[in-house]
């Protein structure tokens, strides 16, 4: 009898102990799941660039905005989530904002954008690049699309369109797809213009943002995952334990970054690879060049400005001691110069890294992205290309000439 109410009393013991535990961690993730709610919603309240760098320092190159409305900007540059696209990997995601905004149709608005599917009767230009090109951190007009529909537009009898598929973290091998991708679907433009450099050196091993991640969910298709798993990954105390993880290995990763202030040659350049990353270029060069042809399409290459090449540092506000992957742009720049003056790359292909070269002002409103003045000086030089030169063609006919220019 002693020993029944012995097992009894051990019996209700655990009982408690684990009901105990049940409702601890039922508590804990009710609470956790709070907390990452708040989170996320704050989360779109806040962007890097004013955390890294403060507002006295953003204010030198946003005189003419309100420090509310200089938060406004950066927050809606920078809150944006990507979304998925095949073929490409990801686009920018859909937004509706006072100064940044992206159509359902992938491009970002320009001032006065024009009606998507694009008016054949209008000259419409694609233009293709970065977030540069996108115009992170200026508003929707500040762009190099926006500047660069309004000079032609001053300069044609005719109405000029230009949508900018302009995203961040794109590279020439995934502007080529995603050009190919809207030939396909019949969205065919008189002029394809791409703006490269900056990406094509940060990605040299061509393996575009978010290939880590593919390549996990595809090797472990295969393999069949527990339900009590995959109910276990989304527990919220197990959200926070991948959280405390992952802001461990970035502490990791932020001193080994500060090891890096002494600047180290060797690694950034590397003569083999900057010669592989341009050879990619070139091929990617040539693969748009034969797919435009196919269609009509001119196509206009632009060899963009970096902060690492021919700019006075001294005048980037952002600059810190080191700019980590971009750092290759600084010798593969210097290879590139040395290509196209030996081998020029033909009349469609225009080289604006040194426009900065002279400048002695601010030009980036944070690392690498541009200010508007930079955009208007870019969209200028494109203009002029296309006036000047035999591009801006149709059918074979050439559509500007001297009674369409307006003097």
């Amino acid at each position: 009898m002693k020993k029944l109410q012995k097992l009894l009393q051990a019996y209700q013991e655990l009982a408690l102990i684990l009901l105990n535990t049940f409702v601890f961690l039922a508590i804990l993730n009710i609470g956790l799941w709070g907390i990452f709610q708040i989170q996320e919603s704050f989360s779109f309240t806040s962007n890097p660039v004013s955390r890294k760098y403060g507002n006295p320092k953003l204010k030198k190159v946003y005189p003419d905005l309100s420090e509310e409305a200089m938060e406004k900007l950066l927050n809606e540059t920078w809150s944006r989530k990507y979304i998925y696209e095949a073929f490409t990997q990801f686009k920018e995601r859909p937004y509706s904002g006072t100064y940044v905004n992206v159509s359902l149709n992938g491009f970002r608005i320009t001032k006065n954008q024009g009606a998507w599917p694009p008016n054949r009767n209008n000259f419409n230009i694609f233009i293709f690049g970065g977030s540069t090109t996108f115009g992170y951190g200026v508003k929707d007009e500040q762009t190099v699309a926006s500047y660069l529909q309004e000079f032609l537009s001053n300069k044609l009898e005719r109405n000029v369109k230009v949508y900018n598929f302009g995203r961040g973290n794109y590279y020439s091998t995934q502007e080529l797809i995603l050009l190919q991708r809207l030939l396909v679907s019949g969205f065919i433009p008189d002029v394809a213009v791409f703006v490269d450099g900056l990406n094509d050196f940060y990605y040299y091993n061509d393996r575009p943002l978010y290939t880590k991640r593919f390549q996990s969910f595809v090797d472990a298709e295969g393999k069949k995952e527990s339900l009590e798993l995959s109910l276990l990954k989304k527990l919220p105390m197990t959200k926070l334990a991948k959280f405390l993880k992952d802001r461990v290995s970035t502490n990791l990763t932020n001193k080994e970054k500060e090891k890096e202030k002494d600047f180290d040659e060797d690694i950034y350049n590397d003569k083999s690879l900057i010669d592989n990353i341009v050879n990619r270029y070139l091929n990617n060069k040539k693969l748009i060049e034969a797919v435009t042809a196919a269609y009509n399409v001119s196509p206009v290459f632009v060899w963009q400005p970096v902060p690492t090449y021919k700019y006075n540092l001294n005048y980037h506000l952002f600059a810190g001691n080191h700019f980590g992957k971009h750092s290759y742009s600084k010798y593969g720049y210097q290879y590139m110069a040395k290509l196209i003056e030996e081998k020029p790359l033909g009349d469609n292909f225009l080289w604006l890294a040194d426009i900065q070269e002279k400048l002695q002002e601010p030009l980036y409103v944070d690392k690498v992205h541009y200010s508007a003045k930079m955009n208007e000086m870019l969209a200028l030089n494109i203009a002029n290309l296309l006036l000047e030169s035999n591009l801006l063609m149709k059918d074979k006919k050439t559509i500007v000439d001297s009674a369409l220019i307006k003097q």
